[in-house]
């Protein structure tokens, strides 16, 4: 199974915290230029007043709310969305900034298809022995009380069953290998039918053959869902609406 590290949301260094004590320091910063006459101090309380306004809005409003910015650190969900750097196997480096929208999954439910970002459970971090709970981005297969198997076909070719019915998939990147044959004691899915209970979600990445998904540690509850990733808004030639 490949390692993942979390994805990284846009100025996610800037916690509420952080964002409190520096509207702290721009409305004192105000208070003490307001009094004075100088020319030059007009715009730079307009910027500051922008900046509060700003600062407001998108920190204690939107991104906990409705909208949030995400950077895609790894290859999991190739080609649909591009995380690499340039090296052995590329010859260019390509990470996707997405927005993600929370409110719609706040008066909704999360639909086979859709592509979530979610915070794994601690189970999912492998290479830090569990001690750490990932934000991921993998695309919804399955959702309770969907039936779920990852099998091979009549030709051979392993494709992903659910509620008994091949999946058509054209997003993948590449035919899928069977993880069976790996070295990892526990697998979900792939032995036989899983049965997933109501609340419970099955995610894979596009990559099917470097991704860390459910396959590797089971179903995901829904209450760990954060939001639906909507469409890439960075690097300019990447833009698009995500399906």
């Amino acid at each position: 199974m490949p390692q993942e590290v979390g994805a990284t949301e846009w100025l996610a260094t800037l916690s509420v915290g952080k964002v409190v004590f520096g509207a702290f320091v721009l409305t004192v910063l105000r208070l003490i230029l307001v009094p004075l006459k100088a020319p030059v101090v007009r715009p730079i309380l307009e910027l500051i007043e922008s900046l509060l306004i700003a600062g407001v809005l998108v920190f204690l409003i939107v991104r906990p709310f409705f909208l949030q910015a995400f950077f895609i650190p790894s290859e999991s969900m190739e080609p649909t969305l591009m995380g690499h750097t340039a090296g052995d196997r590329h010859s260019d480096t390509v990470h996707d900034h997405i927005f993600v929208w929370k409110l719609g999954y706040r008066l909704g439910q999360p639909k086979p298809g859709d592509i979530i970002v979610f915070r794994a459970e601690r189970k999912a971090d492998r290479e830090n022995g569990h001690r750490d709970e990932n934000v991921l981005i993998k695309r919804l297969i399955a959702v309770g009380p969907d039936t779920i198997e990852v099998r091979r076909d009549e030709q051979g070719q392993v494709r992903v069953y659910r509620n008994g019915k091949p999946l058509n998939e054209p997003y993948i990147r590449e035919p899928m290998r069977d993880v069976r044959l790996s070295t990892f004691d526990t697998t979900y899915a792939t032995d036989g039918p899983l049965k997933l209970k109501p609340g419970e979600l099955f995610v894979m990445g596009d990559n099917r053959n470097n991704s860390n998904d459910s396959r590797f540690w089971g179903p995901l509850p829904r209450n760990r869902v954060l939001g639906k990733a909507i469409c890439i808004f960075w690097p300019l030639s990447r833009i698009r609406i995500l399906k």
